[in-house]
């Protein structure tokens, strides 16, 4: 476990808030994507066009925040609900993207290796330290790839703003669908939310 890897995976933990396998894999997924783009500091100006796809909402996800400096809010984090454990990590200034995926097997390779460690009571820990050592190559997939960012998906100030003609909520980077000549929400045009509105008692 060189030294850098050791700064980075703190930082994850910290962020995180406990060590985890999820960490130690996040750590070296985003060391790998920002090595292959040639980015070495993510938080500078080489940084700048840094857009990372993360294919899963889990543990993984947290560490390369925390390595990459890159957030939902910022839009340079892009969440795509899949269940992998893979991120594509784009340049956007250089039409440059690289996919980084943990091969599948992996967690299972690790717990070989955690099991001819030395000085290691813990099997957790043991294991995570298996995950720090394993060859890059026995961990994860890396393949270049494309990836074309729309205008309105980039980070920066949002491109439009309108007001859905139904609920009067404001909708923002070209969201908006037109629909018997109205322009509607995502939510108000398709009958899709992931909430339910409950009645207040004025409304009774």
């Amino acid at each position: 476990m060189n030294e850098d890897f050791k700064a980075l995976l703190g930082e994850a933990v910290r962020f995180h808030g406990h060590l985890c396998g999820g960490q130690v894999i996040g750590v070296r997924m985003a060391m790998a994507g920002l090595r292959e783009l040639g980015i070495k500091e993510p938080r500078g100006k080489e940084g700048r066009d840094l857009v990372i796809f993360v294919e899963i909402d889990r543990c993984p996800v947290d560490a390369i925040i925390a390595v990459t400096g890159r957030t939902p809010g910022r839009r340079s984090i892009k969440m795509m609900d899949y269940g992998k454990q893979a991120a594509t990590f784009v340049d956007a200034g250089a039409s440059r993207a690289v996919r980084v995926s943990v091969k599948t097997g992996c967690f299972e390779k690790a717990a070989l290796i955690a099991r001819t460690l030395a000085g290691f009571q813990d099997e957790q820990q043991a294991l995570y330290e298996a995950l720090a050592a394993m060859d890059e190559e026995e961990l994860l997939s890396i393949r270049r790839v494309s990836v074309a960012i729309e205008p309105r998906d980039l980070p920066g100030e949002a491109l439009q703003t309108v007001v859905c003609q139904k609920c009067g909520e404001t909708v923002k980077d070209m969201r908006q669908v037109g629909g018997n000549g109205l322009i509607l929400c995502k939510p108000c045009a398709l009958g899709l939310c992931y909430y339910k509105e409950i009645p207040s008692e004025t409304d009774a």
